[in-house]
């Protein structure tokens, strides 16, 4: 029997503060306790009971996100707006790499006839030898604060340095430091085979998706390094030019004019549906007590930290071959990630397996001023960007598990796309605590709308069952832990005017998908090209 999921139908918050990110909380507590502080100044005159009244309000209007604005606040669209201004002052809407490289030298060129002056007695200085300059600009500034080991990277991706390390005796892994927030997490990248494809059972169908859930299990346990798992596919056109030149050399000359002309229409029916795929899993090790247990087991030293990442990995991917979520699966070290990551953001200039590359020049030229429905790599490369939000999903309807494939193959003519399923696992018994938490609101509301007599089409009662459905789930002894979730796509096309054709494809292929709402980055996409990365980013 095919197995179903429920991916969404539950209340996107609940309470006063579900919802709200922790800026959006700050905001909130500081508008509270000023308005408290106003009633207390005003020894509770009529005056300050209104201005106290108004600011609190205020600011729980303010932080409240709605679905008018695609489940952001007031306070957050203001505050993009304000970023997005800074971005454009400062110049970091747009990523050069050769600027960034000319600042660099020139702030090293500066540093060290500063370093040789200081050596210099004064005496032996030249009276007549002209001062070095100074260098200026917001590039010399990122420069002066890059460290030596963090790449000349645009804003989305920050301060991130990389690591290679052996994996086995013949394989090599990359592992990513990211910086940007404090604590660091670090990130490993691997090559995936899924099962084979083809007319199979019902039941045979279903044992890789049994098996990634027994994967993500064993990561949700407390003794686990890893707090996330993502899931990336990269789907592109087939290019059957070479097949097109061979027949033209190798069709005999008295072939039948049918048979010429019946394989002709094959080929290309051929060339609008068929894609070449390729998979990746993702691990993110931000468990930090894990991780320190399993650093601690390691032998002293400055690559503990990377020897119990390689041993984590390992243990993982190997149980993902033996539980069959997987057929196979590879590191990917220095040379596979330059190309991966260069072939995402330029896919017309850089090949997804060439071996030519490394990752001092990954990061290509990323425009956002050219417009706000995409961001612009190397002048010719439009990629567009959108999420899944948790109520884009149809409410109340379970979902085969192979439905999501659509979104990955289904999409015809093809197009150069890549969709992004990021996993953060929970354990069972955080989870279950948040079960409880949820259940007790949702019937508590189904309670007061019963009492009130209220009558609805349906929907919300769905909404608030989901909850008792997730409890049950989550049942000790069932082995099942929780898990949050964030859903990217993108896709690459050569001129602007496709991109809104292209999204409405996409948007059909969607539906059929179960997916009632696609939200599209605009204005953001130069930022959210990091989602759509295998970076184990787009989730907070």
């Amino acid at each position: 029997m095919t197995r179903h999921v429920a991916l969404g139908g539950e209340f996107k918050s609940r309470g006063l503060l579900s919802g709200r990110s922790l800026p959006e909380k700050l905001l909130l507590f500081i508008g509270l306790a000023l308005s408290a502080f106003l009633v207390m100044l005003g020894s509770f005159s009529f005056f300050f009971l209104v201005a106290a009244l108004f600011v609190a309000v205020a600011s729980i209007l303010t932080t409240m996100p709605t679905a008018i604005n695609e489940g952001r606040s007031l306070a957050a669209i203001h505050a993009e707006r304000a970023y997005r201004l800074w971005q454009k002052t400062t110049g970091t809407d747009v990523f050069d790499p050769v600027h960034e490289q000319i600042a660099a030298e020139r702030l090293r060129t500066y540093q060290h006839a500063t370093q040789n002056k200081q050596r210099t007695p004064n005496k032996q200085a030249t009276p007549n030898k002209q001062k070095t300059a100074r260098p200026k600009g917001f590039a010399v500034r990122r420069a002066q604060r890059r460290k030596a080991t963090d790449q000349q990277a645009p804003l989305m991706i920050g301060k991130m340095s990389a690591t290679e390390v052996p994996f086995n005796t013949r394989e090599r892994l990359t592992v990513f430091r990211h910086a940007n927030t404090a604590p660091v997490f670090y990130t490993a990248i691997f090559e995936v085979r899924g099962s084979t494809g083809g007319v199979v059972e019902e039941d045979i169908e279903d044992i890789p998706f049994i098996g990634f859930g027994k994967v993500l299990a064993r990561a949700a346990r407390r003794t686990s390094a890893i707090s996330h798992i993502q899931s990336f596919t990269r789907s592109v056109p087939l290019d059957i030019t070479d097949h097109i030149s061979w027949l033209s050399d190798y069709v005999h000359p008295e072939a039948h004019d049918h048979l010429v002309r019946s394989y002709q229409e094959l080929c290309l029916d051929v060339e609008q549906k068929a894609e070449q795929h390729r998979s990746y899993w993702v691990l993110r090790f931000d468990n930090l007590a894990a991780l320190q247990r399993a650093i601690t087991a390691q032998a002293p030293g400055t690559r503990a930290v990377y020897d119990a990442i390689v041993s984590e990995a390992h243990a993982l991917m190997s149980q993902a071959v033996t539980h069959k979520a997987i057929r196979s699966f590879r590191p990917v070290n220095s040379n596979m990630a330059a190309a991966l990551l260069s072939h995402l953001q330029d896919p017309y200039e850089f090949s997804i397996d060439d071996p030519d590359h490394n990752l001092d020049s990954v990061w290509q030229r990323l425009d956002a001023t050219k417009t706000s429905k995409a961001v612009l790599v190397n002048n010719h490369a439009y990629t567009r960007v959108a999420y899944i939000p948790r109520h884009g999903f149809m409410a109340g309807s379970a979902l085969p598990v192979q439905s999501m494939r659509q979104l990955v193959n289904g999409i015809v003519p093809a197009v150069i796309h890549s969709v992004s399923w990021v996993n953060e696992v929970v354990d069972a018994r955080t989870a279950r605590a948040q079960a409880v938490s949820d259940r007790t609101s949702d019937k508590a509301k189904r309670k007061s709308d019963a009492e009130k007599g209220k009558v609805s089409d349906g929907t919300e009662h769905v909404m608030s069952s989901s909850s008792d459905q997730r409890g049950a789930d989550l049942m000790p002894g069932s082995g099942h832990h929780g898990v949050k979730w964030g859903a990217y796509l993108s896709f690459t096309v050569q001129s602007e005017e496709e991109l809104l054709a292209v999204s409405t494809q996409i948007e059909s292929v969607a539906t059929d998908c179960g997916i009632e709402r696609l939200i599209w980055l605009d204005d953001r996409h130069h930022m959210a090209l990091a989602s759509v990365m295998p970076l184990g980013r787009g989730i907070r």
